[in-house]
C-alpha cells in the first residue's frame, strides 16, 4: 500500500462521501411561487382529469402517427437538443469529482551531468528513480460542495424537461405542420376547380355575347375573374409546395417537396378534461425546467455564502527514492512520505467573495421571477385554447352553414343569368362570396385542428403510439 493509515477523521468523512452518489436533488420550489395558484380553470367545460395520452387517439389520423414518428427519429433540432441534455448530465457528473479526493499516481527517471570545476572534465551521470503517489482532499465540512453538486444535479434536471419541452414542442409543430399542408392541399384543389369552372363560364358568355345574349361588359368581367383565379392558382400553388417543405424539414427530408399529403380532414372528439392547475405545474416540461432552474439558483446561493467559511484540506504522499532502478519498489527500505494538514480561511479577497453572494441571491431573485412567468404564460396559454374549443366548434359550424348557402346561392344564380332574370355582375358577386366561403370553411376547419394541438401542447400532454394504433 502507498499511502499511509488514513487518520479517523479522514475515514469517517470517507463513509459520508459514499453517500453523494444517492444524493437527493434539491427540494420543490413551488411555494416559491409569487403568484395564486386557483383550485380550477375559469372555462367552465375544462374539468374532468386530463390523460397526456390521449391527442394521438383524439385525431384519429394513422397517417399522423407515421409523421410524428419519422419526426421524433429525424429531426435534427430534436437531435441537437438531446445532445444538449447528455452534455449537461456529463458536465454534472464532471462536477461530481470535485466532491471525491484525488489520488494520482507518478514515476520519475531523473539524469543530470555537469562540468567539473576546472571546465576541462565532466562529472559522471547521476541517475535518480522515483515513484510517488498523491492523495488531496478538501473536506467538505459545510456542505460547500454538496450544495454546488445539488445545483448541478437540478440543472440536469432542468435540462431533461427542456429536452422533454423540446421533444413535445417538436411533435406539435410536425402535426400542425401536417395539417397546414392539408390546408393547402385543399385550397390548391379549390383553386383548380374553380379555374375550371371560370374557363367553362367564359366560353359560355363568350358564346352568349357573339349571339347577342350578352354585353361587352359581361365579356370583360368573366374574362378579369378568370385571369384572379388563375393567379390565386399559382398562389395557392406555392402555397402548398412551402408547406410540404416545411413538413419535410421537420421530418428530417431534403425538402423536395414531393410528400404525398392526404386532403381529408380528422374527426376530432369531443371537449378535453384539463384536469387541475396544480397538476400543470408538475407535468408541462418548460415549468418542470423553470422550477429546477430556480431550485438550482438556490443551491448555488447557499454555496457563495459558505465560501466566507474556513477550508480543510489533506495531503498525504508515499514513494520511493533510489539511483537504482532495481530498488524502486522496495518500499520499506527506500520509502519517501509527507502528510500535510492544510486550514485556510479567506481574510480579504478584494470583496470578490461579498460579490459573489450579491450576484447569486440576484439571480436567485431572477429564477423566482422566471418561473413565476412561466407558469402564468402556461396558465395563460390553457385558458386561451379552452375558451377556443367552443368558439372554434360555433365558428365551425358558421361556416358550414355560409359554405352551404352560397354555394345554393350561386347555383341559382348561374340558372337566373342562362334565364334572363340576372346579369353577369349579380352572378360574379354569387361566384365570389360563395369561393370566400368556402376558402374560409378550410382555414376554420384546420384553425379548430390547429387549436385542439395547442390545447394538448399548453397541457404539457405526452403521446404513445401504441395506443394510437390500437385505436
Amino acid at each position: 500500500m502507498l499511502l499511509p493509515r488514513l487518520p479517523a477523521i479522514v475515514a469517517g468523512s470517507l463513509v459520508s462521501l459514499l453517500v453523494v452518489g444517492c444524493m437527493s436533488t434539491p427540494p420543490s420550489q413551488i411555494e416559491e411561487l409569487q403568484t395564486d395558484v386557483p383550485e380550477a380553470w375559469d372555462t367552465a367545460a375544462s374539468g374532468g382529469e386530463f390523460n397526456p395520452q390521449l391527442w394521438m387517439q383524439d385525431f384519429g389520423d394513422p397517417q399522423l402517427v407515421e409523421i410524428m414518428r419519422e419526426a421524433l427519429q429525424h429531426n435534427f433540432g430534436l437531435m441537437a437538443a438531446a445532445a444538449r441534455r447528455d452534455a449537461s448530465v456529463a458536465g454534472t457528473l464532471s462536477a461530481r469529482s470535485g466532491m471525491w479526493p484525488s489520488i494520482t499516481a507518478s514515476a520519475n527517471k531523473n539524469q543530470s551531468r555537469r562540468s567539473s570545476a576546472t571546465g576541462i572534465q565532466q562529472t559522471p551521470v547521476n541517475r535518480s528513480y522515483s515513484t510517488n503517489a498523491r492523495f488531496n482532499w478538501e473536506l467538505d465540512l459545510w456542505g460547500a460542495l454538496r450544495n454546488g453538486y445539488k445545483g448541478d444535479l437540478a440543472d440536469a434536471e432542468a435540462a431533461l424537461a427542456d429536452f422533454e419541452a423540446t421533444r413535445l414542442s417538436i411533435a406539435g409543430r410536425t402535426a400542425q405542420a401536417w395539417y397546414n399542408a392539408i390546408e393547402a392541399e385543399q385550397q390548391l384543389a379549390l383553386a383548380k376547380r374553380t379555374l375550371e369552372a371560370f374557363e367553362e363560364s367564359k366560353r359560355n358568355v363568350e358564346e352568349g355575347f357573339e349571339q347577342g345574349i350578352g354585353t361587352a361588359l359581361g365579356v370583360r368581367l368573366i374574362r378579369a375573374n378568370l385571369a384572379s383565379s388563375a393567379s390565386t392558382l399559382e398562389q395557392r400553388i406555392r402555397g402548398r409546395e412551402s408547406a410540404v417543405r416545411n413538413l419535410e424539414v421537420l421530418l428530417g427530408r431534403y425538402p423536395a417537396g414531393e410528400l404525398a399529403v392526404r386532403t381529408e380532414w380528422p374527426e376530432i372528439g369531443t371537449n378535453v378534461p384539463a384536469g387541475l392547475p396544480t397538476e400543470l405545474l408538475l407535468r408541462r416540461p418548460d415549468v418542470l425546467s423553470a422550477e429546477r432552474s430556480l431550485a438550482a439558483t438556490q443551491q448555488r446561493k447557499y454555496e457563495s455564502k459558505k465560501a466566507m467559511l474556513p477550508n480543510l484540506g489533506i495531503t498525504l504522499t508515499r514513494g520511493t527514492n533510489t539511483r537504482d532502478a532495481a530498488d524502486l519498489f522496495d518500499l520499506d527500505a527506500r520509502r519517501v512520505w509527507t502528510r500535510v494538514w492544510s486550514v485556510s480561511m479567506p481574510l480579504f479577497q478584494g470583496g470578490r467573495i461579498r460579490a459573489n453572494i450579491a450576484r447569486s441571491e440576484a439571480l436567485h431573485e431572477q429564477a423566482v421571477a422566471n418561473y413565476t412567468g412561466t407558469v402564468l404564460t402556461a396558465f395563460r396559454e390553457v385558458e386561451d385554447a379552452l375558451t377556443e374549443q367552443d368558439s372554434f366548434a360555433r365558428d365551425y359550424e358558421f361556416q358550414q352553414v355560409a359554405t352551404e348557402e352560397s354555394q345554393a346561392a350561386e347555383s341559382l344564380a348561374w340558372e337566373q343569368y342562362e334565364s334572363g332574370l340576372a346579369d353577369i355582375t349579380t352572378v360574379l358577386d354569387a361566384v365570389r362570396r360563395s369561393l370566400s366561403a368556402q376558402r374560409s370553411l378550410i382555414t376554420t376547419t384546420n384553425r379548430r385542428i390547429q387549436s385542439r394541438i395547442d390545447l394538448y401542447l399548453a397541457l404539457g400532454g405526452g403521446f404513445s403510439f401504441e395506443l394510437a394504433e390500437e385505436n
